[in-house]
């Protein structure tokens, strides 16, 4: 399901290098810091929330990533696989849409999960 490559940038000019950094980089710093901010909360990622891409970063959301398709039965499926789908799930990350499935609002289990 992670068809980019595992090279990790730590620096905004690295992250030209790395699709998901580049995508990542073009998120407004408050988006970028939300979803940091997320990933923590959900314990996907113990770095500074510092809206810079970096190893931690990249971890972060390829683990929040299948721990949400895994989870959540299917149910949820974050598209890593195109630019469309990676700024899709970065921002709704950031907005907490998927708060309930990485670290349980309560409301995970409302539909009979």
């Amino acid at each position: 399901m992670i068809p980019f490559g595992i090279g990790l940038g730590a620096t905004a000019a690295m992250a030209q290098d790395d699709p998901l950094g580049a995508i990542f980089m073009q998120l407004s710093p408050r988006t970028r810091r939300a979803l940091q901010e997320e990933l923590s909360f959900g314990g996907f990622y113990d770095s500074a929330i510092d809206a810079a891409w970096g190893p931690g970063t990249r971890r972060g959301l390829i683990s929040a990533a299948q721990y949400l398709d895994q989870n959540s039965r299917g149910r949820i499926q974050p598209d890593l696989s195109s630019a469309r789908g990676v700024q899709t799930f970065m921002t709704g990350l950031a907005a907490r849409e998927y708060s309930a499935w990485l670290y349980g609002e309560g409301s995970e289990g409302s539909d009979g999960f």
